[in-house]
C-alpha cells in the first residue's frame, strides 16, 4: 500500500482517534492484510453467479424453519456461566 502512515493517520483523524506512532504502524499492517483479502476476492470469477438470491428461488441451501415450543427462562440460562435476577451476567469491560 502506498504510504501506509498517511492512510492510517487520515483514517484515525476521521474516526477522531489519537494513535501513537507504534500503534498506527500495527494498524497499518493489519489494514494492509484486510485489503489483501479484499483484493483476493476481487480476483474470484463470478461470471454467471447472481448478485443476490431472488425470493422466488426454491432452495437457498438453508434448512427450513421448524416451529417449536418456547424455551423457558430457566432452560435458556442453564448453560450461562453467571446469571443475576434471571439475566445473563457479564463482566464490565475494561480498556
Amino acid at each position: 500500500m502506498a504510504n501506509d502512515d498517511t492512510l492510517v493517520g487520515e483514517l484515525a483523524r476521521l474516526a477522531h482517534l489519537e494513535l501513537p506512532p507504534a500503534r498506527a504502524q500495527v494498524l497499518g499492517a493489519q489494514l494492509e492484510t484486510i485489503l489483501g483479502y479484499i483484493r483476493g476476492l476481487q480476483a474470484v470469477d463470478v461470471e454467471g453467479v447472481p448478485e443476490y438470491l431472488p425470493a422466488e428461488q426454491v432452495r437457498s441451501g438453508l434448512r427450513d424453519d421448524i416451529e417449536r415450543a418456547d424455551m423457558d427462562v430457566d432452560s435458556a440460562l442453564a448453560g450461562v456461566p453467571l446469571a443475576h435476577d434471571r439475566l445473563v451476567a457479564v463482566p464490565k469491560f475494561k480498556d
